[in-house]
């Protein structure tokens, strides 16, 4: 149980040290080089992403990088988007309010996450 609650917190500091680098590359994009918003959110989200991949693989789960498990932790990252979506989704349609949405999301997305990177991606570390 120890080992599990020192990853998942590694695994929530990295979340948020990629929060400040998707924040820092949007704000790059958008104000510096004009970029649409839209496209600088997917830069954004790119680079924070293989950030998160690296920092997750050598630190969180303490293996090395391998491109097959980069494809595995994108797909479990575009799953976690699309969860999160969905959950936003369900509350806009219920005429409840985003921030109960917002809740329920950070409650669960980052916990679901976390289980299916140790699962599939970084199974066995």
């Amino acid at each position: 149980m120890l080992k599990f609650s020192g990853q998942f917190a590694k695994f929530g500091l990295v979340g948020l040290v990629n929060t400040l680098i998707h924040a820092a590359v949007l704000f790059a994009a958008v104000e510096v080089s004009k970029l649409h918003p839209v496209v600088g959110n997917f830069l954004a989200f790119t680079v924070a992403n293989m950030a998160s991949f690296i920092m997750n693989s050598f630190w969180t789960f303490k293996t090395a990088p391998e491109v097959r498990r980069y494809g595995q932790f994108l797909t479990s990252s575009l799953l976690a988007l699309g969860l999160t979506l969905g959950i936003a989704g369900i509350f806009e349609w219920l005429g409840m309010h985003y921030g109960l949405g917002f809740l329920c999301i950070i409650l669960l997305v980052p916990a679901l996450n976390y289980w299916m990177l140790k699962r599939w991606a970084f199974a066995g570390h």
